[in-house]
């Protein structure tokens, strides 16, 4: 099916329909402009869910739905490309038209980097364009122009922030191996009785035939930044550097590993916290509870 702009009716809210006509507010002629990618085309199979990810419900929205609708807020970021399963491409077509913007609908490749070079590549000719995951319902659009200058200036940049938590490097073992502690087998016994006695659970039921993780040492944390979305590129050179790494047959998990691979340099924006990714079924009920502290919020 030809990828095309998908025409828009916002059922949601009709006051925010785009009029081509004041889409550029001379009051805004100073802010950047870059294109948009949201990739939603993965499978969200840790979610657990009956539906891909890009779906669920957050809100009363599709998830995707939910994140589009923040980032159209921003309306330097033009044009908008949505990658997204082929298998969801009815879905897609219709919450796209509910939009109060048009977005070109892309299908998506079987990885991420095939995604994205869908989406790029119908990004048109736009100099700069951010990659945005459509997990990410939060992301802080108060920081995306900063984002965009920076990716201008260097040719790719990204959202993150700093770790805060203690890391642990750990390794897995079949269960029973190196479990003795330094106290010996004596104290692992009693420690079993416990709890077994606690639980109810046998200590050598199923439980204790899953692999054990084992801390190897802690990691130091100064310096380490947890990478996000947004990331901003330099359209021309991530196209080529997406071009390269397929040649070489090389898969990465995320853009901006492309520009470290290559000895360019990636400059960091902090991001938020709050700009998490929702993965298991536990970030999605974080997610609907942000959602619903922001509508507490906003009640008079």
């Amino acid at each position: 099916m030809p990828d095309r702009p998908i025409p828009h009716r916002d059922a949601h809210d009709p006051e925010t329909a785009h009029d081509p006509e004041t889409a550029h507010d001379p009051d805004t002629a100073h802010e950047p402009s870059a294109a948009l990618v949201v990739v939603a085309a993965g499978t969200g199979s840790r979610l657990g869910a009956s539906v891909h990810k890009a779906l669920v419900t957050l809100g009363d929205q599709p998830l995707v739905e939910f994140t589009l609708r923040r980032l159209l807020e921003v309306a330097w970021l033009e044009p908008v490309v949505l990658v997204g399963h082929a298998d969801d491409r009815p879905a897609l077509e219709d919450l796209a038209a509910r939009l109060p913007r048009a977005v070109t609908l892309v299908d998506g490749g079987a990885r991420r980097q095939d995604s994205v070079a869908a989406g790029v590549a119908a990004a048109g000719d736009a100099e700069v364009v951010l990659v945005h995951d459509a997990a990410r319902p939060f992301p802080p659009r108060e920081r995306l122009a900063e984002l965009a200058t920076a990716a201008r200036a260097t040719g790719c940049a990204l959202l993150a922030s700093p770790v805060t938590d203690t890391l642990k490097a750990v390794r897995e073992e079949a269960a029973g191996d190196g479990a003795r502690d330094a106290t010996g087998g004596a104290e692992r016994d009693a420690t079993g009785g416990a709890a077994r006695e606690a639980t109810g659970v046998p200590a050598g039921g199923p439980a204790s035939r899953r692999p054990a993780r084992v801390v190897e040492r802690t990691v130091p944390r100064e310096g380490l930044w947890a990478a996000q979305t947004p990331q901003a590129f330099v359209v021309s050179t991530l196209r080529e550097l997406l071009a390269a790494a397929d040649s070489e047959g090389r898969t990465v998990t995320d853009e901006a590993s492309l520009f470290e691979h290559a000895g360019r340099g990636v400059r960091i924006v902090e991001g938020s916290r709050i700009n998490f990714k929702i993965t298991t079924a536990e970030d999605l009920a974080l997610a609907r509870a942000v959602l619903a502290g922001e509508g507490e919020r906003a009640e008079p």
